[in-house]
């Protein structure tokens, strides 16, 4: 009875939020400033006919073609729906889109005098993540049941706060660490709650994430502060230096924000995964000493770590290879190498979390143990 009154109000309070977070979004998107032209908008077609005449092989050789491509598309959305256009497509080695027929694009429509301006952008590419999501709901409803089903929608109100929340307020001119900050807290708690509901592994887990949320943010912020690194290093500074005349955006701490909710992620896999192993252990032994459970919850937390450490590193590889390569066959020097503005504030970014990561685990192993070994520890004194 206890239980599905605690999920009553758990999930009145996640709806609550979520009702909020929309109208608050709807309100934030009704003022949004657009830099798009007008009567511009994004739509999928599809290939009917190419012309190939222009396009020629590197003088280097390779498969690849490069040079004018000339497309034929039906047009399958928007307020064209049905016409048929032709699009010119400039193949270049940056840019490598090379449509052939039956193929389905997305393409950038906008209205202008003697017709229809027509630019390709990308392959319509929804069914292959429409594909691997229903593979991931699916193996995680299956294999965790309804711990499963809370989990995913502790991701869904996680998108929902950052689509109608975090971006717009950032966008608009709010200071991008508060906003962070916020995003962590709010979404941590919540997801935290409906994964385990009123419980002390909640409160163990929240208190554990929210110490190595801000140490990720100070520790990025002495890194800044040494290195002389802000978002004015950040890639995309043109665009969003454009922005920031129009609408207000603080640049210069898109950086720090952004490392704030890369780092939640990992802060929360290692908290909880330390919380439960200390709560399974009071589980099986209730009178366990608080030294018994804080040894043991350290006895995961060095391994969660070593693995997460090791995890944050292969991750910012793979998203960094081709650069890598790049760099590499450039023959850039190593001292030229770790200074630069790409792979200095990758290296911050990856070490701040890291270094969080560590900082935490202890603390989490100690909070976890004061909660669950408390009373029994007190019994066991006196």
């Amino acid at each position: 009875m206890r239980k599905q009154r605690d999920n009553f109000i758990i999930f009145g309070i996640v709806l609550v939020l979520s009702a909020v977070l929309l109208a608050t979004g709807r309100q934030a998107f009704a003022g949004f400033i657009s830099l798009a032209e007008p009567g511009t908008e994004y739509c999928r077609a599809r290939v009917l006919a190419t012309d190939n005449t222009d396009l020629l092989p590197p003088k280097t050789g390779g498969e690849r073609l490069y040079g004018d491509q000339f497309v034929t598309l039906e047009l399958l959305g928007g307020a064209h729906k049905g016409e048929t256009v032709t699009a010119q497509n400039f193949i270049v080695a940056d840019s490598y889109l090379f449509p052939k027929v039956g193929d389905t694009l997305i393409v950038n429509v906008a209205a202008r005098e003697g017709g229809l301006y027509c630019r390709l952008t990308s392959f319509y590419r929804l069914p292959g993540i429409l594909f691997l999501l229903a593979v991931f709901v699916l193996a995680t409803v299956l294999t965790c049941r309804s711990k499963g089903v809370r989990a995913l929608l502790g991701l869904a109100f996680t998108m929902l706060m950052i689509v109608c929340f975090t971006i717009p307020r950032i966008y608009n001119g709010a200071s991008p660490a508060l906003i962070a900050m916020i995003t962590g807290a709010v979404t941590a708690g919540v997801s935290l709650l409906l994964l385990n509901g009123f419980h002390k592994k909640t409160l163990a887990s929240v208190l554990s994430t929210c110490t190595g949320f801000g140490a990720a943010g100070v520790l990025f912020a002495v890194f800044c502060r040494l290195s002389n690194v802000s978002g004015y290093n950040a890639q995309q500074l043109g665009m969003l230096s454009y922005f920031q005349t129009q609408t207000g955006l603080q640049v210069k701490h898109i950086l720090f924000a952004g490392v704030l909710i890369a780092s939640l992620g990992a802060v929360m896999d290692v908290s909880m995964s330390v919380t439960s192993a200390v709560h399974e252990i009071h589980k099986a032994n209730p009178a366990a000493h608080v030294r018994v459970l804080f040894k043991a919850g350290m006895e995961v937390a060095k391994d969660t770590v070593g693995t997460m450490t090791n995890t944050l590193i292969l991750a910012f590889t793979g998203g960094a290879l081709a650069s890598l390569i790049a760099l590499t066959g450039y023959g850039i020097q190593v001292n030229r190498f770790f200074n630069s503005d790409f792979i200095a504030v990758e290296i911050g970014e990856g070490l701040s979390a890291s270094a969080a990561l560590v900082l935490m685990a202890p603390l989490t192993a100690l909070i976890s143990a004061l909660l669950f070994g408390r009373k029994k520890a007190a019994e066991g004194n006196a």
